[in-house]
C-alpha cells in the first residue's frame, strides 16, 4: 500500500520480472532474475509466475474454460482436470463455463481470471488492484474467494490495493511512499491500516 505514485505497480512489476529493475538485484526463489534475458526471464515467468490485473484479460472468442486453460494449452502444460473442475466450483462458475466473456458479469469476469491463475501450480501470484474495476460489494466476494483458494492452494499472493478493507485480510501489509518502504503491520485492522495511510498522505 502506499500514496499514488509511491512506486506499488513499479515494485510489483519488477519483482515479477515485467519490468527491469533500474539497480539492484531482484532475487525470485532464491534467483536473481534482474540478470535474466530473453527467452530465459519469459520461461521463467511462465513456470513460476501468474498474474491478476484490474482488467480481465480474457479473450472474447473464448469460453471460461478455454479462457483458464489458455495459458497453460499455449506452454504445453499438462492440465489438472481435476484442480480445474475444483476452481470452477468454488468461485461460482459452475454452470458458466461454456459462456463467453461478454455474457458474464465484471464480477465473473474477474472470477476466471483468478481460476486462471490459480490453475497453474507452484505459482506465485501477483495482483495489481484486482477489485478496481469492480463495485464494493463484488470486490469483496471476489477478494475472500481469492484469498481462500490461494491459501487451500498454498500459493502466494503479492497484492497492491489501496484499499484499506482489502488490505486488513493479508498477512502483511507494507508501506511505501516515494518508492520507499517505510513500515509493515502483520494481521492489521483496517483502522491501524487506514490511520497509517493518512500519515503518508500529508
Amino acid at each position: 500500500m502506499g500514496p499514488s505514485g509511491s512506486g506499488k505497480s513499479t515494485l510489483l512489476n519488477c519483482i515479477s520480472g515485467l519490468e527491469s529493475a533500474t539497480e539492484g538485484t531482484v532475487e525470485v526463489l532464491g534467483r536473481d532474475i534482474s540478470r535474466l534475458k530473453e527467452p530465459r526471464l519469459t520461461e521463467f515467468r511462465r513456470k513460476n509466475i501468474n498474474f491478476i490485473f484490474q482488467q480481465y484479460n480474457l479473450v472474447d472468442t473464448l469460453n471460461v474454460t478455454d479462457n483458464i486453460k489458455l495459458p497453460y494449452k499455449l506452454s504445453g502444460e499438462k492440465i489438472d482436470n481435476a484442480r480445474l473442475k475444483e476452481l470452477i466450483q468454488k468461485l461460482g462458475l459452475h454452470g458458466k463455463e461454456k459462456f463467453l466473456p461478454s455474457k458474464l458479469s465484471g464480477g465473473q469476469q474477474q472470477r476466471v481470471a483468478i481460476a486462471r491463475a490459480l490453475l497453474g501450480k507452484d505459482r506465485i501470484i501477483f495482483a495489481d488492484e484486482p477489485t478496481g474495476a469492480l463495485d464494493i460489494k463484488t470486490g469483496q466476494e471476489v477478494l475472500d474467494l481469492l484469498l481462500i483458494a490461494c491459501r487451500q492452494f498454498r500459493l502466494p499472493l503479492i497484492l497492491v490495493t489501496h484499499d484499506a478493507s482489502v488490505a486488513a485480510k493479508c498477512d502483511i501489509v507494507y508501506f511505501l511512499r516515494d518508492g520507499k518502504f517505510v513500515q509493515s503491520l502483520q494481521s492489521a485492522s483496517v483502522e491501524e491500516i487506514s490511520k497509517i495511510m493518512l500519515n503518508l498522505q500529508r
